[in-house]
């Protein structure tokens, strides 16, 4: 179980992220226009911990890209820039830098260039330069498209499935879709976005005890720790009331009071999280499951890893606008594989569904 880690040369990191840009520069979506891709790499994401798959990968790109070449010039009008992450936040940093170039530099009002940012790594990754993307001017966000790859230990929040289906949008031409996020507002702090799901409780726990131990271990993680926390959970953070106010899409309103173990909000329903645990199999957005006894916690669990849960007793499921989370006891809150923990004075916590202007490249729909 224990995984020796071998770090992967910032050269291969460049290398794929290259490899990916020079596919968008020769895709017949972008064949006109200025246009600079953007390549943020995040070395500590999951794929780069297994040297073999990396190497195997960019050899199947080499061809890809050689074969491509051949036959296709590329965008005459384009640039390419590789960045690879450094430290945790980083990515945010550097979505942020690129924001900055193109408000400063070249000028909103100039007809500036299209600005593609391709995300290369997990779920943290994504949620990184898109917070740091959400709350940018209308007119500055219809100049940044953004492309999410699946290249973490968990891929809930990417736009394609995997990298090959990656590479095929890029080629066989791709739509635009604008993103939604839920905005978390917790009391007395900043508030941040979540681009897939929010939750709190204990798969919130769940996801900050992984996100520590992940790099030591080459399985999933996330499961294992979940199989313990059903035991250690209600000794860590004995159940207390929690007030949940629930606004609907047609602005009806309801409320429950209960001995809530996990809460989750979704920027819609069919979306999973902690690497493909469906969470929300179905249009309902909203989930959240009442403290019971163990025998019952077990069966319940069993039943969440495969999307079965909905419908079970103690499982309070809605399509939700709003949602204001109230309690008097410490959580910890989960958003795209971030986790912190809230204190009583965080609380209310306000989840509220909000468009945003950053658009993202998705297959077309036929």
């Amino acid at each position: 179980m224990f995984h020796k880690h071998h770090r992967v040369s910032t050269e291969d990191c460049r290398e794929l992220g290259s490899s990916f840009a020079e596919l968008i520069v020769r895709s017949k979506t972008f064949h006109q226009g200025s246009l600079h891709v953007h390549v943020i790499v995040s070395p500590t994401a999951g794929f780069f911990r297994h040297p073999l798959q990396v190497q195997e990968t960019l050899s199947w790109l080499r061809m890809i890209v050689l074969d491509t070449a051949m036959v296709i010039e590329p965008n005459p009008d384009s640039r390419i820039s590789v960045h690879v992450g450094q430290y945790k936040g980083h990515p945010g940093v550097l979505a942020g830098e690129i924001a900055e170039s193109l408000i400063l530099q070249e000028g909103i009002e100039k007809n500036p260039s299209l600005h593609c940012i391709l995300s290369l790594g997990g779920d943290g990754t994504h949620q990184e330069i898109l917070n740091a993307l959400v709350e940018l001017p209308p007119e500055v966000l219809e100049k940044i498209l953004v492309f999410r790859l699946p290249l973490g230990t968990g891929n809930d929040g990417a736009d394609v499935a995997d990298i090959a289906a990656a590479a095929k949008v890029l080629l066989q031409g791709c739509d635009q879709e604008m993103i939604s996020a839920v905005r978390i507002q917790p009391s007395g702090l900043k508030s941040v976005y979540a681009f897939n799901i929010a939750s709190f409780g204990m798969d919130a726990f769940v996801t900050y005890a992984a996100n520590q131990l992940k790099t030591r271990f080459n399985t999933d993680i996330y499961r294992k720790i979940a199989d313990i926390s059903v035991l250690i959970y209600p000794f860590l953070f004995p159940a207390k009331p929690v007030v949940l106010e629930i606004r609907g899409n047609a602005g009806e309103r309801d409320t429950s009071e209960g001995l809530y173990v996990l809460i989750a909000f979704g920027v819609s329903g069919h979306r999973s999280y902690g690497n493909h645990k469906w969470i929300l199999p179905r249009e309902e957005n909203f989930c959240a499951i009442i403290n019971r006894s163990l025998p019952k916690k077990i069966r319940l669990k069993n039943l969440l890893y495969e999307g079965k849960h909905i419908g079970e007793p103690g499982v309070l499921y809605r399509k939700a606008a709003q949602v204001l989370v109230n309690c008097d006891t410490s959580l910890y809150l989960q958003y795209d594989g971030e986790a912190i923990r809230l204190e009583p004075n965080n609380f209310p916590c306000t989840l509220q569904l909000v468009s945003t202007h950053i658009r993202s490249i998705r297959p077309i729909q036929r």
